[in-house]
């Protein structure tokens, strides 16, 4: 379960609350890095190196997490997306039904493995290590 701690202070005439990561956000928070492999092959989709900046969000247990890849050397926005975080399975997961899709990742200290699937079939399979651990 996610502890998360709020931090309130008087400056005059208001009342500031800033929250404060916890060990679980602290897992899941900044930027990852590694492999995004396509499984239906042929089909327009492509293997990339993938890059992942995931930052808290709005409500408890969720995250934000903006998904780029690497082309010709320079990080080019592919989309943002929100996760729920199951922290007794350790999986953050997303369904988009924009897109037909949903992902899953499987979080294990500076690892994270996921896999997209589109239309009920494996599309791709994820491997991403923290790189920036703190």
């Amino acid at each position: 379960m996610k502890l998360l701690l709020t931090f309130c202070t008087l400056a005059a005439p208001l009342i500031v609350c800033a929250q404060k990561m916890t060990h679980d956000d602290s897992l899941l928070v900044g930027t990852w890095k590694g492999t995004s492999l396509c499984q239906v092959k042929p089909s327009a989709c492509h293997d990339e190196i993938a890059i992942y900046h995931i930052t808290m969000g709005a409500k408890p247990n969720t995250y934000h997490m903006q998904m780029n890849k690497m082309v010709n050397e320079i990080e080019e926005e592919m989309g943002p997306l929100d996760y729920d975080f199951d922290a007794t399975k350790q999986i953050l997961s997303c369904q988009d039904h924009q897109h037909s899709t949903v992902w899953n990742f499987k979080v294990s200290n500076s690892r994270m493995d996921g896999t997209l699937t589109y239309n009920h079939q494996i599309y791709r399979i994820i491997k991403l290590t923290k790189a920036d651990t703190k």
